[in-house]
């Protein structure tokens, strides 16, 4: 093998990953994601077998290293060094790029032992979504960027989301770009052969099948995105606040002062607008609620100046000394009414695993505390208002907002804070996981984040406002209600249990038609 072969493969490889790269925010080329494993599976299909994981994995670090670029500025905010910040973003690279090397892996190999382009595709795409869901959870989860995310602006595609969530998406991603792959590869073997017209044919199919799938798939989209359009039966106002507080003075008591008076001047605001809701981000109190009763008595007058249903997050300590990150709603004037814990804690954000090992090498991390892990799904209702309220990283996980819905939610909200994040893609990433939550369970969702990306998204999933990043914003607008139950809310995962048990009907059919062909031979024998 000359040096041509791989340094061609090797460009194909960074031909996906940045194809795939450029679908997401900011630049979303949303339809680049359609093609853009193409000529990975060019690479991949004709490779051996170990070769084939390394070209996935290296496609996959490039779509991670380029995608997820803001690790480097956040971490090294956190750690004061960019030497650490460098070391622990390439492992989490690495990381993440081994799911791509993996699913190449099974590619090259389902080429190999299955006679059926068709089969090839569908436990491929199987595959995929596995994959997907397995990097959701395992390890506490990581699904910034799943494949599926970069169409939060094909609104008519996204609709299937409400009965597969965002691996539906995924599997139609991957199954078309498989598709193209069979309908281009074929035809420049077949072309230089006398049967060259018969064979272009037969391959013609795989890109009728991908068509239609598309077409099919944004027609029923575009009509239920119609139907979810303006979808309740009561609508409420709403002030959002994004009060863009420097993540550098946040919990700097000598700004202690100047941050509540700002906050303050937002509650005078949105007493004109006379809100029914409220929302402030994610630890919008610097300090413990209720322990802190100076700042107890801050957030009280906040809300009373601020009127309407207001739910605002900020750290919470327990009568055992448990400290969680929440939420708490207070009704007008009064004590909080009721909060919301946690769920879901960032690794090595909101609490450190084998603290003594990490800490030797990460001297920050001896700086840092532990939050408790929260386990209620507590619905804030205030007699006309039904909301479920997660916490920044909580969004990511569509389990979650399940159950608040399944809780009586009529309206979910999100309260972050991605000033860790800049002015990088991160905090748009981030704001279009909230697209498919409201999709998924056909509830408005609104968000409010310190820095931004906050916003108002409909039913449908359409955005009908969001603001612009670090800036100092107050969002005011119109959602509704709704008591609707969707298939995925009740249902949850069932597509990923599906595709699995898919993947091993076309391993079992594989290894029983291997098996009487073994008894054959044996008996010709």
């Amino acid at each position: 093998m000359t040096l041509k072969e791989p340094l061609k493969s090797i460009s194909l490889c960074i031909i996906t990953g940045l194809l795939a790269v450029c679908s997401f925010p900011k630049i979303n080329l949303f339809f680049l994601a359609w093609i853009a494993f193409v000529p990975l599976s060019f690479v991949i299909i004709k490779s051996r077998l170990k070769t084939s994981f390394f070209y996935g994995f290296f496609s996959g670090f490039i779509f991670n290293i380029v995608g997820l670029y803001w690790l480097i500025p956040m971490l090294q905010f956190n750690t004061d060094s960019y030497v650490q910040a460098i070391i622990a973003a390439c492992a989490l690279w690495i990381y993440l790029a081994l799911y791509w090397g993996a699913w190449s892996l099974f590619l090259n190999l389902s080429k190999k032992v299955l006679n059926s382009n068709i089969l090839i595709i569908l436990s491929s795409s199987c595959i995929w979504v596995l994959l997907e869901y397995i990097r959701t959870y395992f390890l506490t989860g990581f699904p910034w960027m799943l494949i599926g995310y970069s169409q939060f602006k094909f609104i008519e595609i996204i609709q299937i989301a409400e009965f597969t969530g965002v691996y539906g998406v995924s599997f139609l991603i991957i199954f078309c770009n498989l598709c193209f792959y069979f309908w281009i590869s074929k035809p420049f073997i077949y072309w230089k052969l006398p049967i060259k017209k018969i064979e272009k044919i037969k391959e013609d199919k795989y890109l009728y099948i991908a068509l239609t799938l598309i077409l099919a798939a944004s027609i029923f989209g575009a009509f239920r995105a119609d139907k979810f359009r303006f979808f309740g039966t009561q609508e409420f106002t709403v002030a959002v606040v994004q009060p863009n507080i420097n993540q550098y003075k946040k919990w700097d008591r000598y700004y202690k002062g100047d941050i509540l008076s700002d906050l303050k001047k937002y509650a005078f605001k949105i007493s004109e607008v006379k809100a029914d809701l409220v929302l402030w981000p994610e630890t919008t109190l610097m300090g413990f609620v209720p322990e802190d009763s100076q700042l107890y008595d801050c957030a009280k007058l906040i809300t009373k100046t601020a009127g309407g249903f207001n739910i605002m997050g900020s750290p919470y300590n327990d009568e055992n000394g448990n400290i969680f990150n929440a939420v708490l709603a207070f009704e007008t004037g009064k004590v909080y009414k009721a909060v919301h814990k946690k769920n879901h804690l960032v690794l090595f954000g909101e609490y450190i695993p084998f603290r003594s090992f990490f800490s030797k090498f990460f001297g920050v991390l001896n700086q840092m505390g532990d939050f408790t892990k929260g386990v209620d799904t507590e619905i804030f209702d205030n007699g006309q208002i039904c909301a479920g309220a997660t916490i920044c990283s909580e969004n990511f996980f569509p389990g979650i907002s399940r159950k608040f819905v399944l809780s009586g939610a009529k309206v979910l909200t999100n309260h972050t804070n991605d000033a860790w994040f800049f002015d990088t893609a991160a905090p748009y990433q981030h704001f279009i996981m909230n697209i498919f939550r409201a999709v998924e369970t056909r509830k408005a969702v609104i968000v409010s984040a310190n820095s931004g990306i906050s916003g108002i998204i409909e039913a449908s999933g359409i955005i009908v406002a969001k603001t612009p990043s670090s800036k100092n914003v107050l969002l005011t607008g119109n959602f509704l209600q709704n008591n609707f139950k969707t298939f995925y809310t009740n249902r949850g995962d069932l597509f990923i249990y599906m595709c699995a048990g898919l993947l091993l009907i076309i391993i079992f059919l594989y290894l029983s038609v291997t098996l009487v062909g073994v008894v054959m031979v044996k008996n010709r024998c």
